[in-house]
């Protein structure tokens, strides 16, 4: 079969040969064996699953945490003939149907999915109809508490993995230090598996720091850096959205070309940087970590740090996006020691004191109790005491609803709507007989009601706000006014249901001293975040080689002679 895979290698991707570690995940998965895959970024992790699904009979099952990584994988499995599919979100109840009826069918050789889609009835009862034939688990050091993107969904994966069979399995991720890896294999019950690591060295790939205790001078070196003339493609991280805006107008006012890119713009922004970026018609991106993920290019010649990240996980992940073609390549940090004051800010925010999730829950159940159902957190915020941000609020309601002292029905925010026009006259619309341009910028949210009611054939149907955001390019606010714009033309009448969605206690009447909340497990996870960021600034204040210090932290042997491609002992 290994003969079969690099056939396949060749036809479908175009390499000769398999990369280093990706032969012996190959041999694993075509032998039945459980596998566990580290791979730095740009090391090929997706062959691994791919190849083998092209070998084996039936389904490969793809689990993702994340939607812009899940639709360029597919994206690129398809532009190379090869039947790939997602579920996620972002699709209608028949876009869904459609594909669970290909893969059931047998038309499909891999299916991503995000790891929360197995609380959906639906998928598990489909998921029995099909012939899974191996189960891909990506970013799976997202299993592990203390990894540095926990999310508790992937803790039922091995659940369902049993529910279906326990077919092969391949867990896979960039960066996983070896207690990330013994946790990985421990939460997944993976039965003596193979446990590849390829090598986190980057021979082509040069570390550098340089520290500044002021914005002005960060500033300076970060142009510096980049206005050489020769408009390398280059990656800028920063922590903040706030700050990415600053820097992208700080190069674009010097005449370096630069997007922004971070996850509070709008979709269709994010996508047209994106683009901009990926063909070269702008050089350099500044961003936030939302981007990254999935990026398939390969000759970025620097990734800059403008702040510093909370963690060596993030922090080699990202920096790992240079180079990915072989060639030298420089990854710099600009580092102030006002950057940890961010991420400890980040840190206490996401883990806040007992204290007050004892009131945001005492002001929850309080509210629900007046209004008789769920309650929204604008309705019981202000009666919070103590309350530092909304950020804080979120986290304190992510921990009560992890520990199930409360549920939250906000996923269920729907808008009803009613037809007035007929289907003929909703077909005109649809064809551009009618309507002009009073209707047009309300257009993407009538064919997707067309869609959902069948030509109008439902005359009083609910849809989700979200989806309604998702034809107005991401935005719910523009979803209503283009809701507004068609009922002020007498085509339909809608209402919002959004406010009898929110949160509400599961046991009222128990006391916030009484709840069911793993108190331990919270101070925990606060202490090795914060850790792990003083391991991040142990490196920028390392005095010692860069590159032994990140390989010591991944459990790798580093070379003992001066390595050559860092600031602390180049030998140029």
């Amino acid at each position: 079969m290994l003969a079969q895979a690099r056939s396949a290698l060749e036809r479908y991707f175009g390499y000769s040969d398999f990369r280093p570690g990706q032969k012996a995940a190959i041999q694993s998965a075509l032998g039945k064996r459980d596998a566990l895959v580290v791979m730095p970024t740009g090391g090929g992790k997706s062959v691994c699953f791919q190849i083998p699904a092209l070998v084996l009979p039936g389904l490969t099952l793809v689990i993702s945490p994340l939607i812009a990584l899940m639709k360029d994988q597919v994206e690129a499995l398809e532009r190379r003939g090869i039947a790939a599919a997602l579920i996620n979100s972002t699709l209608t109840s028949d876009e869904i149907q459609e594909r669970l009826a290909r893969a059931t069918s047998g038309e499909l050789k891999l299916l991503y999915v995000a790891p929360e889609r197995f609380a959906s009835p639906r998928f598990r009862s489909a998921l029995g109809d099909m012939q899974v034939s191996m189960v891909a688990i990506d970013e799976a050091h997202c299993v592990c508490e203390w990894g540095h993107d926990f999310r508790p969904s992937y803790t039922r994966l091995r659940d369902h993995w049993q529910e279906i069979g326990r077919p092969r399995l391949l867990a896979l991720t960039a960066t996983a230090t070896p207690e990330v890896r013994r946790d990985i294999v421990k939460e997944l019950a993976l039965e003596k598996p193979r446990v590849i690591v390829r090598g986190f060295d980057r021979p082509n790939l040069r570390w550098r720091v340089q520290r500044h205790d002021k914005l002005g001078e960060k500033s300076r070196s970060l142009i510096d850096l980049l206005d050489d003339g020769s408009d390398e493609v280059a990656v800028v991280y920063a922590s903040t959205r706030k700050m990415v805006e600053a820097v992208s107008e700080l190069l674009r006012g010097v005449g370096i070309g630069a997007g922004a890119y971070h996850g509070g713009m709008d979709r269709r922004a994010r996508a047209r940087v994106q683009e901009a970026w990926t063909v070269g018609d702008v050089p350099i991106v500044v961003a936030t970590n939302a981007f990254g993920m999935g990026i398939d290019k390969d000759n970025v010649r620097r990734v800059i740090h403008f702040q510093m990240p909370g963690s060596l996980e993030a922090y080699y992940q990202e920096a790992g996006r240079a180079g990915r073609d072989g060639e030298p390549a420089e990854c710099v940090l600009l580092h102030s020691y006002g950057d940890r004051f961010i991420h400890e800010f980040f840190i206490h925010q996401s883990y806040p004191p007992r204290s007050i999730i004892l009131e945001a829950y005492r002001a929850l159940s309080n509210a629900s109790a007046e209004d008789g159902g769920p309650v929204t957190p604008a309705r019981f915020a202000r009666q919070v005491k103590g309350l530092n941000s909304d950020g804080e609020l979120y986290s304190a309601l992510r921990i009560l609803k992890d520990d199930r002292c409360i549920e939250d029905s906000a996923a269920q925010r729907n808008c009803s709507v009613r037809w007035i026009a007929g289907t003929e006259q909703i077909l005109e619309l649809l064809s551009g007989l009618n309507g002009g341009e009073n209707l047009a910028s309300a257009l993407p949210v009538l064919e997707g009601l067309a869609r959902v009611s069948a030509l109008g054939e439902r005359r009083r149907f609910r849809v989700s706000r979200r989806e309604i955001a998702r034809w107005a390019g991401g935005s719910f606010a523009n979803g209503r006014a283009a809701l507004a714009t068609l009922q002020n033309a007498g085509l339909l009448g809608w209402r919002d249901e959004g406010d009898q969605a929110g949160y509400r206690p599961t046991q009222p009447g128990c006391s916030g001293e009484e709840l069911p909340v793993n108190w331990d497990r919270v101070a925990r996870l606060r202490e090795l975040e914060l850790r792990k960021l003083k391991r991040m600034e142990g490196y920028a204040f390392n005095r010692t080689c860069r590159r032994r210090y990140l390989l010591n932290y991944f459990g790798e042997d580093s070379p003992r002679r001066e390595c050559g491609k860092c600031d602390q002992c180049d030998s140029s």
